[in-house]
């Protein structure tokens, strides 16, 4: 073991102090004053090491899998770890997906009591609540986790678009991997969730938080309900927008999306203010409101989907897939470079939408005599389009210069 072995393994002992201490502090709050001290606690606070390196330390308050009736997420911790022990079986510690990964030091839950308060909330709202078309309603329980990992950085502190697209591409191919690999699915792309470290001086893009990804194999055996509807509304695909009764399973294309959605949110909203100074705060601020409406929390999921669906369309069936761009998504002139991706991706999306939309109303019209001549459209990459391979060939390269890749043929 070495030093920094010994020195990461001594501060997790502190730690776990630290963590029952948080605990203990939390269930006895929760008895008193309710749910209210557990959106006080989260937040991430970042603790320096005897060693000094950082460590951080996320307090969340996600699914209790004890209380479920139904197959429920496989914990973050463990996900992470097979897929990294996977990675370090196949090529060793030096293993290229191991930079894009998170390296979980600690993971601990703290479990509520029988009769706290949100045992009373829920006995309440399993009893007397409903959705709003008449659906059962059904009380998720949650339950405090803490987990220690090493530290990671908000991609809002990069100082340069090509530092953008390099996280970008660097996420898509861990993404893939850990799909055809240890078969892993992310199921929550946002831009909180895309995050860096540093590796031999580079910045290297790491796809973090896997709290509601899921095995390909427990997706394909369970049953879609409303509960399996994953990821962060603004970010989401369309098809997981639907109706809660729409029964959709979360597909890899739908991650795919959803960092179409990410890029498109951060160059048409964000500015890079980097002036060559380094700073410790964000170097990427909010300044313009395009699909400001995306993010009112008045929207229900179903108009959201529609908005995004109009995006797709608009300005198609065209031969020209730039047409009317500059009106749909105009880049801040920091981020410019990512026009060329957007309009790219945008049109590899409406052939997949497309022809899975065309597919459909043709399946509508042999009810009716008429013969079936299209080929049936896949919902995995809606046929052929919105695929891994797609994405890889436009952002592959950004402005010019070509991304640096791992070293193994992703397309095989």
């Amino acid at each position: 073991m070495n030093s920094v072995d010994r020195g990461f393994r001594s501060i997790i002992h502190d730690h776990r102090k630290f963590t029952h201490k948080l605990g203990y502090m939390a269930t006895q709050l929760g008895a008193t004053k309710g749910d209210r001290v557990w959106s006080n606690l989260l937040k991430n606070m970042v603790l320096q090491t005897e060693i000094g390196a950082y460590v951080i330390v996320e307090v969340l308050f996600r699914q209790a899998a004890h209380h479920q009736d139904r197959p429920t997420e496989t914990p973050e911790e463990k996900l992470v770890n097979a897929a990294r022990d996977a990675a370090i079986e196949i090529g060793g510690e030096s293993h290229w997906v191991l930079k894009h990964l998170p390296k979980i030091l600690h993971a601990q839950d703290i479990e509520t009591t029988p009769g706290s308060t949100q045992d009373r909330v829920a006995s309440f709202l399993n009893k007397e609540a409903s959705y709003v078309d008449g659906g059962k309603y059904h009380y998720e329980y949650r339950t405090l986790h803490i987990v220690i990992l090493e530290e990671l950085f908000s991609i809002n502190k990069l100082p340069c678009a090509s530092d953008f697209a390099q996280v970008f591409f660097d996420v898509l191919n861990c993404h893939k991997w850990l799909h055809d690999v240890p078969r892993i699915l992310h199921r929550d792309i946002s831009m909180s969730n895309i995050m860096y470290r540093y590796h031999d001086g580079a910045v290297c893009g790491v796809l973090n938080d896997m709290d509601l990804s899921s095995l390909v194999a427990d997706l394909e055996q369970q049953k879609a309900t409303s509960f399996m509807r994953t990821g962060t509304p603004p970010f989401m695909a369309v098809d997981l927008l639907g109706s809660h009764k729409s029964g959709t399973v979360h597909l890899y294309r739908h991650d795919l999306e959803s960092l179409f959605y990410v890029m498109l949110i951060l160059s048409t909203r964000h500015r890079i203010s980097y002036d060559g100074i380094p700073r410790a705060n964000n170097l990427v601020k909010r300044v313009a409101p395009p699909f400001s409406e995306w993010f009112k929390s008045s929207l229900t999921w179903e108009q959201l989907g529609a908005a995004k669906d109009r995006l797709i369309f608009k300005g198609f069936p065209s031969d020209d897939p730039t047409m009317n761009t500059d009106t749909l998504f105009p880049p801040d002139s920091t981020f410019i470079g990512f026009k060329n991706w957007m309009v790219r991706l945008r049109h590899i999306m409406y052939r997949g939408f497309n022809a899975h939309v065309e597919y459909k109303n043709e399946v509508d019209l042999v009810a009716e005599g008429v013969e079936l001549h299209s080929k049936a459209v896949d919902k995995e990459t809606l046929g052929g389009n919105i695929q891994y391979s797609s994405f890889f060939n436009v952002m592959k390269s950004f402005a010019g210069k070509a991304l640096r890749a791992p070293p193994v043929n992703l397309d095989t």
